[in-house]
């Protein structure tokens, strides 16, 4: 279901103090996540998953999230194209380059 057949229209309320709020706003920064959705995945889940690596190795890499969400967005194109023309572009160098990133990642 996406958000329009399934919209979330209920709040639940917790209280913390400071110290609490700027710890977990860290934790779910440090994730990638909004507060919302870091606690609605710990409450429901008991844990949080995130697909974001660590920062150090994404300094090394040269890689981010927004450079992997662009790679997929420039496939996705590719993909849509050789749809339409029912032809293939050179994109295998493309590919590897993308594949290379991914396994660092």
């Amino acid at each position: 279901m996406n958000k329009k057949q399934n919209p979330r229209l209920k709040n639940i309320v917790i209280r913390v103090n400071d110290k609490e709020h700027k710890e977990i706003e860290k934790k779910a920064d440090n994730l990638g996540l909004t507060i919302s959705d870091y606690g609605r995945q710990l409450m429901l889940k008991g844990s949080v998953l995130s697909v974001q690596k660590s920062e150090s190795l994404g300094e090394s890499t040269g890689v981010d999230r927004r450079t992997i969400i662009g790679l997929a967005n420039n496939l996705n194109q590719l993909t849509r194209y050789a749809n339409e023309r029912r032809e293939l572009p050179q994109i295998e160098s493309l590919l590897k380059d993308i594949e290379t990133i991914i396994s660092k990642w």
